[in-house]
This record gives C-alpha cells, sequence and structure tokens, in this order.
C-alpha cells in the first residue's frame, strides 16, 4: 500500500500495475523500451575460495544473468576472465566458451607471484556498453609458496579524505539535512573516522561516527548565511583534518526518505514557500516503472509499505515540469529475492570417508525450483572465511552500484542488526546510471555500440603497397582464413574500403591462424594485411583486500609441505641437456601415405622450388594439369590428404565428386546448389526480453524461435569447384609432399582414379620458424585469445580398500568443486566427496541462480556449528 500524508491509501501493487498498463496502452513505456533496445548483463563469479597460493588453481563459475530479471543469460557467447594486480595490470586473462548454458573455468596462478593482493575481474564483451563501473571485480588473496622475509603491512594512520553527500543532492536552509559521508585513505581503502560539524562562528552543530567501511550520515539545520566545516580523525589516531561542506542551495527542491523496517516515507523539502506546482515522482526498480505521478502539494509525504513492493534497488526521482530531475534518492528493499534452501549431510570426519550432500531448493512460492548451482567444500583452517562479494550482494546491490564497494556482504549479514543503517548509508554516498531516466523520458534511448559477441572473430584490413595498382578494386578480393592444425578454412569479401571480417567460429586458445587474400582462387603478393587487435574493457577503481588472516595462510603452506612430492611445486630435478630433435618436428616414415608414395619431396626440395602457396607447387609436379581452381592428375581429379587425412572438396560435400573422403570441416557446414556455404551454429538466450537486437520489438518471440530449435545463421559465399582450401596454405608451412598413384589408394577408397596427394605440415619449432621467416606481407600469422579448454576438478575417492590405504598424501584446502550442480523435478540434487587426511571441520557454500531469476545462496559448517 501507498499512503498519503493527509490523505487517503493506495496500493502499491496496483499503483504498479496501473503505471505499467497506462503507459503500454499509450504505446509509451520508456522503461521498457530501453530494455528492448539495451538489454543488460550482470555477472558474478563463483570461485571455490577466496584465499591461494602461488601455484594453486581458481576453479570458478561466472553467471550471467539479465540486469532486470536475475534469469540466467547465454545470450554472449563468452566470458572473459582476468587476474589483475589492485594497480590494474593484467596478470592473466581466459575466455569461457558457454557450454550447455554454464560458463566454468578455472585460472591457473603462477608460481612465481609474490604479492598478496589481487582482483579477479570479469565481464562479457557486450558488457563494455556501460563501462568499467558496471563489470565484476572481487579480491583475492595470493600469497606467495615461501613466506617472504619481510611482510608489507598497512597502516591506518596517515593522510585521508572525507566526501559529504548532502540527502537529494542539496542542503536546504531552514530545513533539517541528512547528510551522508565516507572517508577514504590513498590506498583506497576505508578509514574509520569521527568528527564534529561547526559553522563559521565556531559554534557546534552535529557531531558523528563512521558505522561501516568509513560511511555514515548525521543530521543538522543549515541557516541562512552560514558556511559549514567538519573536522574528522580517525579512530586509529592521527591528525585532525578539516573539510567543507557543500554550500546550501536554496533555489531547488530535493528529496527526503525515512525507511524504517516495514516502509520508507518519501517527502519534498523547499527552503522558500512551498509551490511545487508540476512536479513529478518516478520510482522505478532496475528499470521497471512501478510510481509515476505528479506531485501532490496537498499531501506532506508518501509511504511506500515494503510487503507490496518487489525486492531490490529502487530509484526515487523528483522531476521538473519538463522532465528534467531536480532531486534522487536509493532506497533498497529487501523481499523475495532469494530462493529457499535447505542442505543435510551424512557422513563423519573420520579420514577418508565419504560425505554426502543433499540440497532442497524452493522458490518463495514453496515450489521445486528449477535450473543449477556450484558447490564448494573447503577446509575451514587452510581456507580463510569468505571476505568478498557473495552471490546476492553483487546482483543486488554491488552491480547497480558505481565504484567500489567494501566488504558488500556485510550489509546482509543475517547477524548484524545495523545492516540496514549501514546500508541506507551506503546509499547516500554511491550513485546509480544505468538508465539516464530524464532521457528517457524524452524517448532519447541509448543504444548499445558493441554487439553481443556471437562467435570469435578475426577482423582487419589490406593496405595497397607500391606494387599494387591503383586500377584494381579492394572489393575484388577475398580473405581466406586456414588453421593449419585442424584443417579449418573459410573466406569472407574484403570491402571496397580493404576492411574484413571472419567470424562464425570457435577454437581453443593457442590457435594459430594464417591468413591470405586470394582473386578467383590465385594469392595476390602486392597487398599487406593488417589485422585489428582484440579490445578488452578498461577497468577505473578495483576493490583492495583487508589483510588477511595469517593463520589461514600458514595451515595452507603445510599442507603444501604435508603433501611433499605429490605437488608440483616441491618437485626438483636436475638439470637436463636436451640433445635431440624435439619429437613433433620428425616425419613417421612407416605412415601409409609415406609408405605407399610414389614420389616424395622433402622441405628442403620444395624450398628449391618458386611457389608461393601448395597450388603453386602442385602445378609445378610431373602430371598435374592445374586449370584455375580445377586440378587432374593425368586426366582424373585427385584426392588430397594432410597430415594423413583426407580433404573434401567442395563438390565431395555436395556428393557429385567420384572422391568422397573424411570430412575435414569444421561446425555445421552445409553447400547447396549454387556454391554457397553456409556455417551455422547454436545461440541459446534464456530470456524473453532480450530481442534479436536487429531493433525489432518482437519480444516474446524471437528467442522463443531459437529455443524451438531454429538456428543463427552466417553466411559465407564461395567460388569453390574441386580444389580444398588446404591447397591455398603458405609453402613455408609443408615438411613433405608426397604422390601416391591411383594403384596404391585401396587403402583408403576403392574409387580414387586421381591418386592421392597427401601433404605433411611442419609442427612444433619448424612451424614456429616458418612463420617467423615469411617474408611474403600479404601473409599474416596470428594467435588470438581462444576458448579455454574445460578441465576437471580432481577429488579422490577412496571407495575400495586398496585406495583407502595408499601412501599418497592427501591434504585438500578445496576438497570437493563443482560448477554445476543440477536440480531435478522435485527441486533437489546430491552430492558426494571423500574427507581428507586433516582431522578438522569444513564450510560449505553454493551459489547459483534458478530458471525464475531467484538466487540459490547457502553457507553451511560440516559438522554444523554447536
Amino acid at each position: 500500500m501507498i499512503r498519503y500524508g493527509g490523505g487517503g491509501i493506495l496500493s502499491a501493487a496496483a499503483l504498479f500495475l496501473l503505471g505499467t498498463l497506462q503507459a503500454l496502452h499509450a504505446q509509451k513505456n520508456p522503461f521498457l523500451e530501453q530494455i528492448r533496445n539495451f538489454p543488460q548483463e550482470k555477472i558474478h563469479v563463483t570461485t571455490d575460495r577466496d584465499a591461494y597460493i602461488a601455484g594453486d588453481t581458481v576453479w570458478l563459475r561466472a553467471h550471467c544473468v539479465d540486469a532486470a530479471t536475475l534469469e540466467p543469460l547465454t545470450a554472449s557467447r563468452y566470458v572473459y576472465v582476468e587476474l589483475r594486480t589492485t594497480d590494474n595490470l593484467l596478470v592473466r586473462r581466459i575466455k569461457i566458451l558457454q557450454r550447455g548454458g554454464v560458463y566454468a573455468g578455472y585460472l591457473p596462478l603462477p608460481a612465481t607471484l609474490a604479492q598478496d593482493e589481487y582482483v579477479l575481474c570479469a565481464y562479457t564483451l557486450y558488457m563494455r556498453n556501460l563501462g568499467g563501473d558496471y563489470l565484476f571485480s572481487k579480491p583475492l588473496s595470493v600469497n606467495p609458496y615461501r613466506q617472504p622475509e619481510k611482510r608489507r603491512r598497512r597502516t591506518a594512520a596517515g593522510p585521508f579524505d572525507v566526501a559529504f553527500f548532502p540527502e537529494g543532492g542539496y542542503l536546504i536552509d531552514g530545513q533539517p539535512c541528512r547528510v551522508g559521508f565516507k572517508a577514504l585513505g590513498k590506498d583506497g581503502l576505508s578509514r574509520q573516522v569521527t568528527g564534529t560539524v561547526r559553522d563559521d562562528r565556531g559554534r557546534t552543530v552535529a557531531r558523528f561516527a563512521s558505522r561501516h567501511a568509513g560511511m555514515g550520515s548525521f543530521e543538522f539545520t543549515p541557516r541562512p548565511g552560514r558556511r559549514y566545516t567538519a573536522e574528522c580523525v580517525q579512530t586509529s589516531g592521527g591528525k585532525a583534518r578539516r573539510f567543507d561542506l557543500p554550500e546550501a542551495n536554496d533555489f531547488t527542491f530535493v528529496l527526503r526518505v525515512e525507511p524504517n523496517d516495514t516502509s520508507f516515507v518519501v517527502s519534498v523539502r523547499s527552503a522558500k514557500k512551498w509551490r511545487p506546482q508540476g512536479l513529478k515522482l518516478l520510482v522505478h526498480r532496475c528499470g521497471t516503472q512501478c510510481y509515476y505521478k505528479e506531485w501532490n502539494p496537498q499531501h506532506a509525504s508518501l509511504t511506500f509499505l515494503r510487503d507490496e513492493l518487489p525486492g531490490g534497488l529502487y530509484q526515487i526521482l523528483l522531476l521538473s515540469p519538463t522532465g528534467e530531475a531536480y532531486s534522487e534518492r536509493l532506497v533498497f528493499n529487501r523481499r523475495d529475492e532469494e530462493a529457499e534452501v535447505t542442505m543435510r549431510q551424512e557422513g563423519t570426519l573420520r579420514q577418508r570417508s565419504k560425505v554426502t550432500l543433499h540440497f532442497e531448493v524452493r522458490d518463495t512460492k514453496r515450489r521445486p525450483a528449477q535450473g543449477d548451482f556450484a558447490v564448494a567444500v573447503t577446509d575451514r583452517k587452510a581456507a580463510a572465511p569468505v571476505a568478498t562479494a557473495g552471490i546476492y550482494s553483487t546482483l543486488m546491490l554491488s552491480s547497480e552500484l558505481r565504484g567500489v564497494i567494501e566488504d558488500p556482504d556485510w550489509y546482509f549479514a543475517p547477524d548484524n542488526a545495523q545492516g540496514d543503517e549501514g546500508l541506507d548509508e551506503l546509499l547516500l554516498t554511491q550513485g546509480w546510471r544505468r538508465y539516464d531516466v530524464p532521457k528517457l523520458l524524452r524517448d532519447e534511448y541509448k543504444e548499445p555500440y558493441y554487439p553481443m559477441e556471437a562467435g570469435q572473430e578475426i577482423a582487419g584490413r589490406i593496405e595497397r603497397t607500391a606494387m599494387f595498382s591503383k586500377k584494381k578494386k579492394l572489393d575484388r578480393y577475398t580473405m581466406r582464413l586456414l588453421v593449419p592444425r585442424s584443417g579449418y578454412a573459410t573466406s569472407a569479401p574484403i570491402a571496397e574500403d580493404g576492411s574484413f571480417a571472419l567470424n562464425g567460429f570457435d577454437f581453443p586458445d593457442s590457435t594459430t591462424f594464417v591468413l591470405r587474400p586470394t582473386v578467383r582462387g590465385r594469392t595476390i603478393t602486392d597487398a599487406r594485411i593488417l589485422i585489428t587487435p582484440d579490445s578488452f574493457p578498461e577497468y577505473r577503481t578495483l576493490p583492495r583486500l583487508r589483510q588477511p588472516d595469517p593463520t589461514y595462510v600458514a595451515q595452507a603452506r603445510r599442507y603444501i609441505e604435508q603433501r611433499g612430492t605429490a605437488d608440483m611445486r616441491n618437485i626438483v630435478i636436475d638439470t637436463v641437456v636436451v640433445t635431440a630433435k624435439p619429437w613433433d618436428d620428425d616425419i613417421d616414415e612407416n605412415a601409409p601415405e609415406h609408405r605407399l608414395a610414389a614420389r616424395s619431396w622433402n622441405a628442403e626440395q620444395i624450398k628449391e622450388v618458386s611457389a608461393g602457396t601448395i597450388l603453386d607447387f602442385i602445378e609445378k609436379m610431373p602430371g598435374m594439369q592445374v586449370m584455375g581452381r580445377r586440378v587432374l592428375y593425368r586426366g582424373h581429379k585427385p584426392a588430397f590428404m594432410v597430415d594423413g587425412r583426407l580433404e573434401e572438396t567442395i563438390n565431395m560435400l555436395s556428393k557429385t565428386e567420384d572422391v568422397v573422403g573424411e570430412s575435414a570441416n569444421w561446425g555445421f557446414g552445409r553447400m547447396d546448389k549454387n556454391d554457397k556455404l553456409t556455417m551455422s551454429y547454436q545461440v541459446t538466450p534464456s530470456f524473453h526480453l532480450w530481442s534479436d537486437m536487429t531493433g525489432k520489438n518482437d519480444m516474446n518471440t524471437s528467442f522463443e524461435r531459437e529455443r524451438a530449435g531454429e538456428k543463427r545463421e552466417i553466411e559465407y559465399t564461395e567460388d569453390l569447384d574441386n580444389v580444398p582450401d588446404c591447397l591455398y596454405y603458405p609453402i613455408e608451412q609443408v615438411a613433405r609432399i608426397d604422390l601416391i598413384d591411383r594403384n596404391q589408394t585401396s587403402y583408403w577408397g576403392t574409387s580414387l582414379k586421381g591418386g592421392i596427394i597427401a601433404i605433411t605440415m611442419k609442427k612444433g619449432k619448424a612451424l614456429a620458424e616458418a612463420y617467423a621467416a615469411a617474408p611474403s606481407p600479404d601473409v599474416s600469422v596470428v594467435t588470438p585469445l581462444g576458448y579455454q579448454t574445460p578441465a576437471e576438478f580432481y577429488s579422490p575417492t577412496y571407495d575400495t580398500e586398496e585406495k583407502y590405504r595408499a601412501n599418497t598424501p592427501d591434504y585438500r584446502t578445496t576438497l570437493y568443486w563443482n560448477p554445476v550442480v543440477k536440480l531435478d523435478d522435485l527441486g533437489q540434487a546430491t552430492v558426494e566427496f571423500y574427507t581428507s587426511d586433516a582431522p578438522t571441520d569444513y564450510d560449505i557454500s553454493i551459489e547459483g541462480v534458478s530458471r525464475s531469476g531467484k538466487i540459490i545462496r547457502k553457507q553451511q559448517r560440516f559438522p554444523p556449528a554447536p
């Protein structure tokens, strides 16, 4: 319900629906239109723990959700995770591919890390549209394996600054005003302070003390013509500092919000005689408009009942008749945003014994929840308690506010009696700008600049060299992309200005791509390729971690020592000098394509022939006829083989070729009768408001069609005849070429009338040297960041007597990690793990989001605390 001060009562739910329906009927709901034009994502990363030793592995799961509903999203194909120093220097970056609706991966920590302060950052490239303030980050404690001789110690004393924030934006003379403040040291961490507010005549008007993270509030009534200063001192000691308070503004209106356990009361203050004609009050939550009406001066205040409003962060705006913002205030409402989680344990703490965990998750209406979550089990003695942001504080609070929130979980701790007051003081000091409301009301909608990332892309342009004829048009050319290791090839047209973009594929990290422009199947040597480097968002301010408890670090180091040689950090070997050739540089002479060859050319012989590509070399082989894009050997079409694998030509895919081999094409490749190659891949978004990003307003059907099985398609037009793309590999990358006559091809098939041309590519060091020595400017070799190859967390089992009595020491800081625990139709799930050799108890933590957008979280000890 909403109560009007001195007036009637109206249900908040009714207002919520009324405002939405009126806007819909008027076909003008600015928030809905903004979400249609620019849907937004949030990310939270769950890690197995928050404190590590150098050389450990951070196991992680990224939860990507819709910013408005918290429903899980998989529209972005990748999530990027970084490890940075608190000075914003990048240490490591990984790219996680969405698999089955899940972003899960791992971040190996270099064993040489010496600092103890790092930050874990995560984002999708689409999130760059909001800027660095809304990207995920949380501090990690990383300590070196060996205890350093001297440890850096922070001191709480020293220089600090205090910023003051009047409620609603301004002080008003003659009106009681509430002022929030925040104290920070030069290291970016908060400082606890006390202070006194005095006017310019030395009269004390208020006293204050920070409550949490250097923040607090006080109230006083400014007087006309007076100036005010605050004298602050740190509670840890040090010199006092004096700061000026903002001057009063008597020519505006400001909001006053008085929150309590059951409601929040909104009023408007002004220094002059109250004439608020035409002012409007707007209240919205994450882009959902719940109140928008002209302010009635007959009512002194409005009371919003918390039980009638959904949970989340609310922005309250006082707007001028022309839609400009006079005053702003943020309020947090706790409601039904969490699922109900119960956990039951079976087992004992006996060494190497099985423990079973039973979970049951229900929504706010007691119905079985659907979805999944991540679970981590850690050793309480060696893993410090969670000191960073949990999934609730990230999705409900940190992702909505600009700047760093220190220890955000403090505000939601169940045993914290000051959490609500501290949270309100936080909202007095940090702003919210996901939506520019005045612009929305003028139908000025923000559009995303960066598109949704639906696959890997390599882009760039070709540049004319001195030899390039000015009469040649660049759009006559095609850019070919080759992956020597896998045999994958594709191409894309080059635009008039020389730009090109190759996309629609996925490859793991460390994949090498070879690019070369061609025209009518022939390479060109009078153009230079310039590759556009990958770009990533910039973080502005990163969170800092309070000094970790050294007892946990010492225990984690002892576990490493007790593992002995079972831990890779403790394996020391003598210096070994390798004199033999690397294995991958050798060619297996017993391979069928080498053993059955009628004639062979090795790398040195190939080098003596002037050729740019494999096709150029084949043209000079005896018995070969090359006519445009057709190759014949003694009148018949030969088959082609790369590293022992037969390559398919386009006609083979169309079933019009007399040679059919094993497919080397990647993904879902198909060819139509017009030689048009279509590469298809599946994108599986899950939120009905996420449109196809083309400006269409079909919010309810676009993704439903994709769920029904329709695939998003990227089309590439090829002019291929019967030559596979492998023939356009640079000849410098070839180690050997073998020619197999038709009478020796029965090993591979019975209809290979044209024989086989077998190509063996260089590998390892030889391939790297070939790349480095390639003199041709029209060949570009790039190794962009690819997706991380998945790995599984190892957790030993002791289900047999032999395993139980094994001598391998078992001292684990993280005993169990599973990024995807799926709930069944009853909302239940069960996991099992085995205890280690350490006699201790454990922390069990789960985090996730249900399909309906309810937060799943639970932390519990095993055995439960007495």
